[in-house]
């Protein structure tokens, strides 16, 4: 098992750093001059690569050439959430960032909650513009993490451990079928969902203070767990709990806790 949580650290220790790697970015926007403004703005830093786009339908060609799309909302016959599930379509976990002139919530009902996508309100273009380039950064690097991590996983299955890894957000980002099925359940199911519901709430407790706590200071941790299957029944497993760099973690569980 301890070859399980070394490989996948590996596999993201060799992950680019958030400016040591050229990212490249497709801006949209139907506003030329504000687009130029960003575009300019962006280029400042040595590590973006820019290109631009006045129509979204133009941008979706470049989607496989790029590692974020930075969109306004208000468009010509469109708008930046109809734009994104057109992205999504093509490219489910693209870094997408919705730069737009609207408070968000005046957009909310339509925003999706997702790892991949952000919102960044347009204003004073000397301090917004920091904030984007550094928005494109995070969601990049993360993303580039994640599939680094995932390309080591999809090895692992064959491993027969259980292994999951759990997002910035709390959330499973990564789940396989000897992990799933401890719970009865399926990977695709627990996708998404909090790594707390896998745990009864006097568990989450305990590993919120004690295991989470030892994962912050780059420990590793080990010890019985008291886990909750989707049904409601409990079973103990002896469960190793590692963090990545971008503050994701990585559960690892084997027999029993006892």
């Amino acid at each position: 098992m301890t070859a399980v949580i070394e490989d996948i650290a590996a596999a993201t220790e060799n992950a680019p750093a958030s400016s040591d790697e050229s990212i490249d970015v497709v801006c949209v926007d139907d506003d030329r001059d504000y687009l130029d403004l960003t575009a300019a703005h962006l280029s400042e830093h040595d590590d973006l690569t820019v290109r631009t786009e006045t129509a979204p339908a133009d941008a979706l060609d470049y989607l496989d050439a790029v590692d974020c799309v930075v969109s306004d909302y208000d468009m010509p016959g469109t708008n930046g959430l109809e734009f994104l599930s057109e992205v999504r379509e093509r490219a489910p976990t693209l870094p997408f960032v919705l730069f737009a002139g609207s408070e968000r919530a005046d957009i909310a009902e339509g925003f999706p909650e997702s790892t991949w996508t952000e919102f960044l309100r347009k204003d004073n273009p000397a301090v917004t513009m920091s904030i984007l380039a550094g928005r494109i950064r995070r969601l990049v690097h993360h993303h580039r993490t994640m599939r680094t991590a995932e390309r080591s996983l999809t090895a692992i299955e064959a491993t027969g451990d259980a292994v999951a890894v759990v997002g910035p957000d709390g959330a499973f980002a990564f789940v396989n079928r000897v992990f799933a099925s401890r719970f009865g359940t399926a990977p695709d199911d627990l996708l998404g969902h909090p790594w707390r519901e896998c745990f009864p709430d006097d568990e989450v407790e305990r590993l919120e203070s004690t295991a989470l706590e030892t994962v912050r200071d780059d420990w590793q941790w080990t010890g019985g767990t008291v886990c909750e299957t989707d049904g409601g029944d409990t079973f103990t497993a002896q469960t190793r709990l590692a963090g990545l760099d971008d503050g994701s973690l990585v559960f690892c569980l084997t027999g029993s806790g006892e």
